[in-house]
């Protein structure tokens, strides 16, 4: 668990705050902006009218949400909460995939996705100006009114076929380092009324560095193959000390298919007996 101090700010001008961040890990430099190391603190001089320190506790609300890490992915629906909890949305995403594939990872709050919406994406893609095929690589977060106007957008397709019918207006998009060919990214929506504002892309720009090293350390921890639901139902019996017959009875399946399901798991867990399955799975679980 992430352990966070957050000293008094310190004043250096009628438009600038200092706040220093200490603990196992802390905000990186932030772009174009003087970063100053004092012993074990890193000290950040932020821009008044960007950032408050309300902010800075927001953004580390987000940060240890993030290092807690979601169920089965880089970024749990925690995450994607604290985020709006700093920048309000009616709808919020953190989202993983690959290019002309469909989302291996999506994490969402709000309304659910209408049937029409793959086949309307599909169709009006080339309008969409936050595409991930032109933007995925950016280090910066981008809103719609970034790239077109209003007026420009409102007559495209996308505009048309996507975001009206959805009552949609505003967007908002940080990406994370991706492969490529793939995209990482976080993305708000709203609808009519106020565009997001620079204080939310600062918001964003503060987090995208440690939003990016927690997802990397994540890829780097050990996942295990995930057991099927029949085999935890073996592992669990074999948990209680049954023998093979007992679960086959318990199961109605015979001997044999409960030696196959013990194979199966000896493998993903990398053990060869039933004391080291279940030991194994104690461990993930923990």
């Amino acid at each position: 668990m992430l352990r966070w101090k957050l000293r008094q700010p310190q004043r250096f001008g009628r438009n600038d705050m200092v706040c220093a961040v200490s603990g196992s890990a802390h905000f990186a430099r932030v772009p174009e902006r003087r970063c100053l190391v004092v012993r074990s603190a890193t000290v950040y001089r932020l821009p008044m009218k960007d950032l408050s320190e309300r902010d800075v506790h927001r953004a580390l609300a987000v940060v240890a949400a993030a290092a807690a890490g979601g169920d089965g992915t880089a970024f749990g629906i925690e995450t994607v909460d604290a985020i709006v909890a700093a920048i309000p949305a009616d709808e919020a995403a953190y989202v993983e995939w690959r290019f002309g594939g469909r989302d291996s990872v999506r994490v969402a709050r709000g309304g659910d996705e209408p049937p029409w919406l793959d086949e309307a994406l599909a169709a009006t893609c080339g309008s969409y100006p936050l595409r991930d095929l032109d933007n995925a690589a950016s280090v910066e977060p981008l809103r719609i009114s970034d790239v077109v106007s209003d007026a420009r957008f409102r007559k495209s397709p996308f505009y048309v076929s996507v975001m009206r019918p959805l009552a949609r207006e505003r967007e908002l998009k940080l990406w994370l380092p991706a492969p490529p060919g793939h995209a990482r990214y976080f993305e708000l929506e709203r609808g009519p009324g106020p565009d997001f504002d620079e204080r939310d892309r600062s918001f964003l720009t503060l987090l995208r560095p440690h939003l990016a090293r927690l997802r990397a350390r994540w890829e780097r921890r050990p996942h295990p193959p995930s057991l099927t639901e029949r085999e935890l139902d073996v592992l669990s019996l074999v948990a209680q000390g049954l023998t093979n017959r007992q679960i086959s009875g318990r199961l109605f399946i015979s001997p044999a298919t409960v030696r196959t399901h013990l194979e199966h798991i000896y493998d993903k867990l990398g053990v060869r007996s039933r004391a080291g399955a279940v030991s194994a799975a104690f461990r993930n679980a923990s």
